[in-house]
């Protein structure tokens, strides 16, 4: 039996631990952070002098069509249900605009839910049809090789209204890049998995809890009861080969052995890890990946109030009003805390004002937009290189793109499924793959 290591206790690090485990590996997983789950981690936020709540570092939205991930959770003894909400697909924001999915099969629930959306111009209803039945027929490969999502919208005549009304919202949403940097084709692959292959794929799953609860807690429990060993503030210093060929681990708790290794940690660790066991010229591309921010404004409200699932903000930048999406979250009954909800600010340099005058704004934009109350607390978490930038011209690298140089290593992590942009799903996806390839020896292809 051989002993894997994996580095990084993100969602990516724990489905290849999983998988590296069910193929018989004795596998040891290591992070830094005092507890995992990387960058979709839960956090214990101080609001006030008397008030913590558990919410998550970022608010993440998962969908139907993350079926890796949903697959992950039942691996690891957890069931869907209990620990998400699922919801039929839902976009509303404010003025009146809705459009809910129809209850009818892919992609007649789109098409008919277009035809019936409320707050919406024929015109721009016509024009979106006319752009996801392109797609439909084409596929994602119809989408140039190099072209940004501005320039696909153009190409198929999107309105500039409908872009400000829904594809704006969707691309940041889904890729954490503005439309005039993202990739078209990633953007084009994340709408026909979500909405034109089945009609539960489009469904909006929530953390009934926190996002800890749904696949790191369950994930670390599954693999420590099955002689996994797990080390929380464990920084790995760097990675080596001995004479014998095997991995050396020098970490903060001591030196760690391993026949194989799966380095999940974020592009530019790679070269500081493996800095004199591969070659600089193998790691520089490393360094050339671009980030995006990701901020989470956590409103609260003393009141017990009747918040959205999900909505779609109005964003007002000359106001400092930069909220693109709240989602509304459970409070425990008894808690001091009424209400609360978290606002996602993503891309474009928006997180990058300071978190007090973020949260103050977003603040006044729930209040004023949706016709709520001004939050009680608002708290800003704000994530610097919480993405990839996903652009065309960002890096594509497979989970052995250093197999010659480092042989029994497998890179893991949401920026190594480039098909799709940073998401959970594509976190997950390069976990299973690299445990696929310590195993097989075989490399998928995103």
């Amino acid at each position: 039996m051989s002993e894997a290591l994996v580095v990084g206790a993100g969602w990516a690090g724990l489905a290849a631990a999983v998988g590296l485990l069910e193929a018989g590996h004795r596998v040891t997983v290591i992070d830094a952070a005092p507890v995992p789950g990387g960058r979709a981690r839960a956090l214990a936020l101080r609001i006030d002098a008397d008030t913590v709540l558990d919410v998550d570092n970022g608010q993440h939205l998962l969908i139907g069509a993350y079926r890796s991930t949903l697959a992950l959770i039942r691996r690891v003894g957890a069931d869907p249900g209990a620990v998400l909400v699922r919801s039929r697909l839902r976009l509303a924001g404010p003025g009146g605009f809705e459009l809910r999915a129809a209850p009818l099969p892919a992609p007649l629930h789109v098409g008919v839910g277009l035809l019936g959306a409320r707050g919406m111009p024929w015109r721009e209803r016509v024009a979106m049809l006319r752009a996801m039945t392109g797609l439909a027929l084409r596929g994602p490969a119809s989408v140039a090789e190099g072209s940004t999502v501005a320039q696909w919208l153009a190409a198929h005549r999107q309105p500039a209204s409908l872009i400000a009304r829904i594809w704006a919202p969707l691309c940041i949403g889904a890729l954490n890049t503005p439309p005039e940097r993202a990739c078209a084709r990633a953007f084009a692959q994340v709408l026909c998995d979500a909405l034109l292959a089945r009609a539960a794929d489009a469904d909006f799953l929530l953390p009934r809890t926190t996002l800890g609860a749904v696949v790191p807690e369950p994930a670390c429990a599954w693999l420590a009861s099955r002689g996994a060993t797990l080390r929380w503030r464990t920084a790995c210093r760097g990675l080596s080969r001995d004479g014998s060929g095997r991995w050396q681990a020098a970490t903060d708790a001591g030196p760690i052995a391993a026949d194989r290794v799966v380095l999940a940690v974020p592009p530019p660790q790679v070269p500081r890890l493996l800095g004199g066991t591969v070659p600089d010229a193998r790691l520089a591309v490393f360094d050339t990946f671009e980030h995006e921010p990701i901020a989470t404004v956590w409103l609260a409200w003393r009141e017990r109030l009747v918040l959205p699932d999900v909505v779609m903000l109005g964003e007002q930048p000359a106001e400092g009003e930069h909220g693109q999406w709240l989602f509304g979250r459970g409070v425990a009954p008894g808690a001091p805390i009424g209400s609360v909800a978290g606002v996602v600010v993503s891309a474009a340099g928006r997180s990058a004002e300071a978190p007090a005058a973020l949260a103050a704004g977003i603040a006044r934009q729930v209040a004023g937009q949706l016709g709520l109350p001004l939050a009680d607390h608002a708290r800003a978490v704000v994530e610097r290189r919480a993405t990839i930038r996903c652009s065309p011209e960002r890096p594509r690298l497979d989970t052995d793109a250093l197999a010659d140089a480092a042989p029994g290593l497998a890179l893991a992590g949401d920026w190594s499924w480039h098909r799709y942009p940073a998401t959970i799903e594509s976190a997950v996806r390069s976990g299973d793959a690299a445990a696929r390839y310590i195993a097989t020896g075989i490399a998928e292809r995103s």
